[in-house]
Parts: structure tokens; sequence; C-alpha cells
């Protein structure tokens, strides 16, 4: 049976990663199974890619404000949606075909063999990717399906002002020879993926893994429509399956916050109601996935299917001369020809539907990355309310209680005092007054 290789967008999550946090998704039994190849912190990556250019940069800057002090910063806070880092979640196969444990709940073969490949895709990404800097690494096989989190920060050189060394994915792929872009739906990070999926594809090969190849033969004939789609709707089911567990994630990351405060209520059940919907959408476009590959299967049908009937619609077909056309012309049975726009408006269909799809897929994963900014300013307006507290002195009463007060309660308790600090100020301006 043919494997999926997918290529889709991580959220970047190094905590989730480095099992530093670990999610509902993940069983903590087999984190033991996982494999680290490169970790290191984005600040010291950073350091040892820009450091020197800073440096440079820093010793020809005559007014102290132009100088950079620090890149990492500088990028996160642009204010022009830069990424310090880039994630590439990497997987062979599915959970249906791929699962990392089999029946007896041991090592699978088929997640053996995947494992091997994804060992070696990592080992050898820095070399074939010298403008990625790897910095972190890791492959899961503690989830449903191994797969590999590459995350990597984009070097590009040879820049004549500013820093001679950049974060810029853009030039840095195209430093590595590869295709620029010609429109938003072929770019150059969809060529790289192209060319790494290639790469991929063979190490599978060379294991005995059969992967699903655009343009293979099907039936005696040659039938590129039929396999693009059939790979298309393997690669969404993928990416759904990683979108599921980044889901999960988010819904783990939600419930171990333990913020419990008037504003952050408010925003959790935003969240928790835009998850709800996430789960929906998900499961329908389930449906219309499996209703998708229900035609795809009965266009392509079995082996040998398609052949026959192309076969049968040669014999029934007849040339023709045209009277004013010197090319000759085929004539069918009006039968034949109705089965065969039949099929083209199936495939017509099943184009479009694909290309729906992908646009699907791109809307969910801007969905979970909304909903990971709204988490980081539920935590920034947690961490100032606790400030805040501190301020008000009221951190001793929490300690001293029996029970462990809310934020909720806290801030009322602040309230409270600033409102008797201020009775008790518009006291004393009276007693002056009546001196």
């Amino acid at each position: 049976m043919a494997k999926t290789i997918s290529f889709v967008k991580g959220k970047g999550s190094l905590n989730h990663d480095n099992r530093e946090f670990v999610a509902a998704n993940v069983d903590p039994q087999r984190i033991s199974w996982n494999e680290t190849f490169v970790r290191q912190s984005l600040e010291a990556a950073y350091g040892q890619i820009f450091g020197e250019a800073v440096r440079e940069y820093n010793e020809k800057q005559k007014r102290s404000d132009r100088k950079i002090d620090d890149y990492l910063g500088k990028i996160k806070n642009s204010g022009n949606n830069e990424k310090t880092f880039y994630e590439t979640v990497v997987q062979v196969g599915k959970r249906d075909d791929t699962g990392v444990l089999d029946e007896g709940g041991n090592l699978s073969e088929e997640a053996r063999l995947a494992k091997e490949v994804l060992e070696e895709y990592a080992r050898t990404f820095q070399e074939r990717n010298p403008n990625l800097y790897l910095f972190n690494a890791v492959l899961h096989m503690d989830e449903s399906t191994p797969h590999l989190h590459l995350d990597y920060v984009p070097v590009a050189h040879g820049y004549r002002t500013g820093l001679k060394t950049r974060n810029s994915l853009t030039k840095a792929l195209q430093e590595m020879g590869i295709a620029p872009a010609v429109s938003k739906n072929d770019t150059e990070t969809m060529h790289w993926q192209e060319r790494e999926r290639d790469f991929l594809g063979q190490l599978c090969r060379e294991r005995g893994i059969e992967t699903e190849i655009l343009g293979e033969s099907h039936g005696g004939m040659m039938l590129p429509e039929y396999r693009k789609a059939q790979r298309e709707v393997d690669e969404m089911e993928s990416q759904l399956e990683i979108l599921g567990a980044e889901k999960q994630e988010l819904e783990s990351e939600l419930a171990a916050s333990g913020v419990r405060i008037a504003e952050s209520e408010s925003e959790e059940e935003r969240h928790q109601e835009e998850l709800k919907r996430i789960n929906q959408e998900i499961e329908q476009r389930r449906e219309r996935l499996q209703s998708y590959k229900d035609m795809a299967d009965s266009l392509a049908g079995t082996d040998g299917k398609v052949g026959r009937e192309i076969e049968r619609i040669r014999q029934e077909a007849k040339l023709a001369k045209g009277i004013l056309d010197p090319e000759p012309m085929v004539k069918i049975p009006e039968k034949t020809f109705e089965r065969l726009l039949g099929k083209y408006r199936q495939a017509s269909m099943a184009e479009y539907v694909t290309a729906e799809y992908e646009k699907v897929i791109g809307s969910l994963r801007d969905t979970v990355e909304g909903l990971r900014r709204k988490l980081d300013k539920v935590n920034r307006l947690a961490d100032r309310l606790g400030k805040f507290v501190s301020r008000m002195g009221l951190t001793k009463e929490w300690e001293e209680s029996e029970r462990p007060k809310t934020l909720k309660e806290k801030l009322e308790e602040g309230r409270k005092a600033a409102k008797e600090y201020g009775q008790e100020k518009d006291g004393k301006k009276n007693q002056m007054k009546v001196l």
C-alpha cells in the first residue's frame, strides 16, 4: 500500500517539541522512545548565526540609537509579522497505515521503517540545506504516527546595507538554488518542499516503502489526474491528523493554564468556543473528504478496470473523414460519448474539491495560530494581574489563608483596598479644609 509523505507548517512550540509540556495526545510511557538530533536554545542559535554580523554592523555606527543590542528581540518586535524561526513537521504515512503500535502494543514494523527514514532525513537535513540553520530537531514516537519536528532559522547573506547576514526565508532558499516564486500558489517554499519530498521518497523506496508518485500508470494507461487527486486526498488526511494533534495540545494548554479571573474567563470561553468550532469543522471536513475519496475510488476503480473501459471505447470508436477538415475524426456511439462526458465532469469536480480543501487546510492552520496568540495574551494579562496583587500587598494574605484565593478574589480585595484608601484620603482633605 502506497504511503503519503507530508510536509506541514508547524506551530513552532518548542516546549511541546521537547516535551517540556505534555499534551493530552501524548503517551507519557513512550516519551523515552523519542529521539533528539539537535537541541539548542533560540538565543544561542542567534548568537552563533548573527553575532559576528551584528558586531560588525555596530562598529560602523556612530549613533548609539542605530546599534542593534538584540537582533532576536528586534525581529520579535518588528511589527511586520517576521518569524524568528520556522517549523516543518515531516511525516511518512498516516495513523491508519503507519501507526506506532501494533495489536500487541509493541512498535509496529511500518513505524520502525518510517522511523529509519525520518532518522536519516533529519541527520542529512543540514547538509542539504546549509542556509536553514537547524537548532532543534526531534523525532516523536509517543503519538499516533512517527513524525519529525524540524525548527530552523533561515540565514541569508550578501546584503550591501545594514546587516550582511540576516533572517530571510525567501533569500535563504534562493541561495540554495531553489527556483524563485511564480505566484502565491507557486512559491519558493513549495519548490523547496517538492525537492525535499523527492529526497524523502527516495529514502522510502530504498527501504521498500511504496510512496505515491505523480503520473504513475494505472490499468495500463497514464492517468496523472487520478494519481494527483488521490495523493492530495491522502496528504489532506495527514494534515488533518496533525491539525487534530495541535488542537488537542492547545486544549491541554488551556486546561493547564489555571487562569480563572474575570477578564480571562470570557477570553477562555471564547477559546473553548473556537476549539469547539474547529472540532466540528474538522469532523465536517472528514465527512466531505470521505465522500471525495469515494469519488476518487469510483474514478480510478480497481486495477485494470479503467484500462478495460478505455479499450472498450477504442473498439467502439471508428475513424471518419471530415468533409471540410482534412484531419480524421473519431466517431463513437452516443452512449459512449455520454459516459466519457460523465467521467470528465467527475474529474473536474474532483479537481475543484481538491482546491477547496487546500483552502480549508490553510484556514485551519491560521485559526490554530490565532488561538495561540490569544492564549499568549491571556498569559500576559495574568502576569500583569499577579504583579498588581503583589503591589497591593495581598501576597502575604494569600500565603496565610487556609485555601488559596483566586486571582478574581484578590482583585476584588485590591479594588476594595483602593476604595478605602481613596475614602481615607478624601477624609484627610476635608480635615485640612476645616483647619
